[in-house]
């Protein structure tokens, strides 16, 4: 049994995320948290002190795992960045052994960043993404993943006919769709509908439904995207349109962006119980937009936050929480007149980092809460010193806005410690 020691802090919802000094918390055997009690303990092999902080592991809900070594490639605007930096990279997921060495630099990238669950997308390769689930479950990451699915207006080394890539996928979800005690999952991952004829895209839905897996896409990503899925399917009057038409709508889906999303499509997103996938520093990095987080919340659509690595730059997921919050200020700052909209606040990117992500995710009865019963996903990080002297709400904010990877000390995933 592993016992850890420090401040707590619990993000139990978006307007509550309290701090608790002074705990104790014990991993058990089975990888579970097996009690959470103040007080320092009485053991002598324990892991942190008065300085350290406790914190539930960060999820990111949207990245690319094959663009993990082209970040920062700055100047290019969606479609240039897919014709310059998606497809090659994806490309080169042909060797599989390749797929596997990036795939090791992925996991030991994200560990040390603090996220210890991931929703990611591989690439049209069916014997790369099979090395990268290895990976995975020899590593200890936990990971919703799938193969690319396209099957036209894509580079012609990357698309795969249809009812090809579906028995692929289906065979590769068969495999690892809830392996490793569950802490891996399968998804079907039609790239967009401009890239997936409706054979595929419908034929993922039929999969993922009948299996019980995810399913990851992109909507909403630029006007442009927008404008092109429109002159494909001139019949259907937007892309969540599109998907629903498809089946693509569900509990376990999960949209990247939503930049460029009408009060209709809202409506549809929310009443389907579809997650949306907000990535901010992407959002800004490739000029898509800004996502306008609280007209989306408001209408009751579950939003989970993506570093949507490489179109975002920075895989610290902290990071990517403060651009939701800067983000949803400018837009307050700059609309006519001055919005008096309510921003996220600290507590609610706290929220959105590790609770509310493994709700989006179907995933709360398992981590986003260091509570007894959870699965023991957790951080053990060495902040600021000056931090424990503020106000409990000051604590949490002062918190967000200052973590840095480098003050992570432990990372556990299931109660095994994974890094950094």
């Amino acid at each position: 049994m592993q016992t850890l020691y420090g401040t707590l802090l619990q993000p139990s919802s978006p307007s509550e995320c309290t701090v608790a000094g002074n705990t104790t918390v014990r991993l058990g055997e089975d990888g579970k948290i097996a009690e959470v009690a103040p007080g320092r303990p009485a053991a002598d092999d324990v892991i942190g002190d008065e300085g350290c902080w406790i914190l539930p592991g960060f999820i990111d809900a949207h990245l690319h795992l094959p663009q993990w070594d082209r970040r920062g490639i700055d100047g290019l605007g969606l479609s240039d960045w897919h014709q310059r930096i998606v497809y090659p990279a994806e490309a080169r997921f042909r060797d599989s052994g390749f797929a596997e060495a990036l795939a090791e630099e992925f996991v030991s990238g994200v560990i040390s960043h603090g996220t210890t669950t991931v929703a990611a997308f591989g690439s049209p390769f069916s014997a790369a993404t099979d090395r990268v689930f290895a990976v995975f479950a020899r590593r200890g990451l936990r990971a919703v993943y799938g193969r690319m699915l396209n099957d036209m207006n894509c580079p012609e080394e990357l698309s795969t006919p249809a009812d090809q890539a579906l028995d692929e996928a289906r065979e590769l979800a068969a495999r690892w769709h809830g392996a490793e005690n569950g802490r891996l999952s399968y998804a079907f991952c039609p790239r967009t509908p401009v890239c997936c004829s409706e054979k595929l895209m419908r034929g993922a839905a039929a999969l993922a439904g009948m299996l019980d897996c995810y399913i990851q896409s992109h909507a909403g990503e630029s006007a442009a995207e927008v404008s092109a899925v429109r002159e494909r399917f001139p019949d259907n009057l937007d892309d969540i349109d599109v998907y629903a038409e498809m089946g693509l709508l569900t509990s376990r889906t999960l949209l990247g962006h939503g930049v460029v999303l009408s009060r209709d499509e809202r409506k549809q997103v929310a009443e389907t119980q579809t997650t949306l996938v907000h990535c901010p520093t992407a959002n800004i990095f490739l000029e898509c937009g800004l996502m306008d987080y609280v007209a989306h919340r408001g209408a009751g659509i579950r939003i989970v936050l993506g570093s949507s690595i490489a179109g975002g730059p920075d895989p610290f997921m902290p990071r990517v929480a403060v651009t939701c919050i800067e983000t949803a200020k400018g837009l307050k700052i700059h609309a006519i007149p001055r919005g008096a909209q309510q921003v996220p606040t600290p507590a609610e990117a706290w929220w959105l980092l590790t609770r509310g992500a493994a709700e989006g995710l179907g995933m709360a009865g398992r981590v986003g809460l260091i509570e007894p019963g959870l699965e023991a996903d957790c951080l053990v990080i060495r902040p600021e010193k000056w931090i424990a002297e503020l106000p409990p709400h000051e604590q949490v904010s002062a918190l967000l806005y200052t973590i840095r990877p480098r003050q992570i000390e432990h990372v556990f995933i299931a109660g095994h410690r994974v890094g950094p």
